[in-house]
């Protein structure tokens, strides 16, 4: 097995065990869907593995002395015709100039930052891979302490810190598997990106923590969540406003006696709430919370005490 070290601060990769020098622009290009973009140009690559040994299209070569890593973005020719970033590759290959190849890898379409590591496995839900998330996990933005969140609630979500300095939520099935994560911007909107090809409607996020419980509270976002967690209040979210049938589906299979909506304080909250009382039904207890007007979410509540008295006051339909 080749292994990869890459040390940002030195902008320096020791790859197929040589260091390359690559600039930080070059460590951003590595999150784009290097296969697609390679595919697109006529390049017979093997599908399947981000390590990849192929006949190097700049010599004559019949032992596949080119090796490729999709994951970092580099390449290197061990016969000697380079080495260095992808985007080199591209350059040399097509005879582009720098500038072209960014205006091919902008246009092509879901290359930058959407990059989906998928890992081998048995499926329990076929519409639902595995993935591995492309991300450091355990370092964490530090304007999310800004919001009252502790460094044990990071380290129990596993979330970490993407490049442009968001914080990475992964999300997990009821079986625990890692099958996408979110980006929450500090600023930027939208707040929330998801990773390509994670499909909401199939999850709960946080089901794999929630214990036999007497209620569990069901809000929109992740750092809703995360939140009441936080405040020992157990809760899974929809990721959205509006609950699916499938996420009706997996409610019902909670250990729990009810379910309290903590849906947001607007109007898509509203229509979120009417939507999953008329999908819940009387197949389970069902209440919902009224939250005060100077709140626009549960998250926005960083009083305890208001926030239990304003679940202690829940109300049902």
């Amino acid at each position: 097995m080749i292994h990869i070290v890459f040390n940002v601060a030195q902008h320096s990769q020791t790859v197929f065990g040589r260091k390359l020098m690559v600039s930080y622009t070059a460590y951003r290009a590595a999150m784009i869907d290097w296969t697609q973009a390679l595919l697109n140009l006529n390049i017979d690559i093997p599908v399947g593995s981000d390590e990849l040994s192929i006949l190097c299209p700049f010599h004559d070569d019949t032992s596949e002395s080119c090796s490729i890593n999709l994951e970092k973005g580099v390449w290197i020719c061990f016969a000697g015709c380079g080495q260095g970033s992808l985007k080199s590759f591209i350059e040399q290959y097509k005879q582009w100039d720098f500038k072209q190849v960014n205006q091919y890898l902008v246009s092509y379409k879901d290359t930058y930052n959407k990059k989906l590591f998928i890992v081998p496995t048995t499926e329990v839900d076929e519409e639902l891979p595995m993935v591995k998330i492309p991300y450091n996990l355990g370092a964490v933005p530090r304007w999310i302490f800004d919001r009252q969140f502790t460094k044990q609630t990071m380290k129990k979500w596993n979330c970490g810190v993407s490049a442009a300095n968001g914080l990475i939520i992964p999300v997990h099935d009821k079986a625990a598997r890692t099958v996408g994560w979110i980006t929450r911007q500090e600023k930027q909107i939208p707040k929330y990106l998801y990773s390509r090809g994670l499909k909401k409607s199939h999850v709960l996020f946080g089901q794999p923590h929630v214990q036999k419980t007497n209620y569990v509270c069901v809000t929109e976002g992740p750092l809703d969540t995360m939140w009441l967690d936080q405040l020992g209040f157990p809760s899974v979210a929809l990721l959205g406003m509006s609950m699916s049938e499938k996420q009706r589906d997996l409610l019902l299979t909670l250990p729990t006696n009810e379910l309290i909506l903590c849906l947001d304080n607007d109007e898509a909250g509203q229509r979120g709430l009417k939507r999953a009382m008329s999908l819940l039904g009387n197949k389970i207890k069902v209440s919902y919370i009224n939250i005060p007007k100077e709140y626009k979410d549960v998250q926005d509540i960083k009083s305890y005490d208001i926030l239990s008295n304003v679940i202690k006051n829940k109300r049902y339909w």
